[in-house]
């Protein structure tokens, strides 16, 4: 991946993602910008998010999806287009690596 070239471009592409990805995707987010782009993608894909997270941050997430669910469409489309950039940077240092239209965290050992 080289300057602006972007491998995500639709939050919907999360859910080509295995459950290693997604755990390193949660883990590099910030829980606010999480809780934000959660509000605005589908919620089968936010479930899954959610389901990686351990117990104290997700609810730590779902506190903060509460307090943010009034929050602007354009601060909802910030959040979630900031999480497509934290993971095409998670792909750019392999932490997630591309195989065919699938995404795999890779393994760390």
């Amino acid at each position: 991946m080289s300057g602006g070239d972007q491998i995500l471009e639709k939050i919907g592409q999360l859910s080509y993602f295995d459950n290693r990805a997604l755990y390193y995707l949660c883990n590099e987010t910030p829980p606010k910008t999480l809780a934000l782009a959660f509000l605005k993608m589908d919620e089968k894909i936010s479930g899954s998010m959610l389901g990686v997270l351990d117990l104290k941050r997700r609810k730590f997430v779902h506190e903060l999806m509460a307090l943010q669910k009034d929050a602007s469409d354009e601060e909802k489309q910030a959040a979630a287009n900031g999480l497509l950039l934290i993971a095409d940077g998670l792909i750019s240092r392999n932490l997630i690596e591309k195989r065919g239209q699938f995404f795999y965290g890779s393994s760390r050992d």
